[in-house]
């Protein structure tokens, strides 16, 4: 069998059998396959999928996937600041109401999704 060199990622074989997909994402980072495949082939075909999503532009960074609406806005409210400044009283307290009357009730266990652009 020729030994072929993957121009994506890499497929190593674990000791327990089982085979590990790794790849350097858009953000610098490594990054492995969520589970281990049965087969060399099954873990060359999850590498080919990444490889997709990020020349089409959909890959999302796994480890920033995930969080809620309502967790990330209170976040965002939290740390706003304006020329520097936190955000006044007043405009905190609205935008809480907003997001405690009108947003948080319809959407604030939706999960967001960040992708990374090269």
């Amino acid at each position: 069998m020729a030994n072929t060199r993957r121009r994506f990622g890499s497929v190593r074989k674990l000791p327990s059998g089982r085979w590990q997909a790794r790849y350097l994402g858009p953000d610098g980072r490594p990054h492995a396959a969520p589970d281990t495949f049965a087969s060399k082939t099954d873990a060359g075909r999850w590498l080919s999928v990444v490889e997709t999503d990020l020349l089409r532009g959909s890959w999302l960074a796994p480890d920033r996937t995930g969080i809620k609406l309502a967790t990330y806005a209170r976040a965002w409210i939290a740390e706003r600041r304006v020329k520097g400044r936190p955000l006044a009283t007043r405009t905190r307290e609205t935008y809480l109401h907003s997001l405690d009357s009108w947003i948080e009730p319809y959407l604030g266990d939706a999960a967001l999704a960040r992708s990374h652009r090269p």
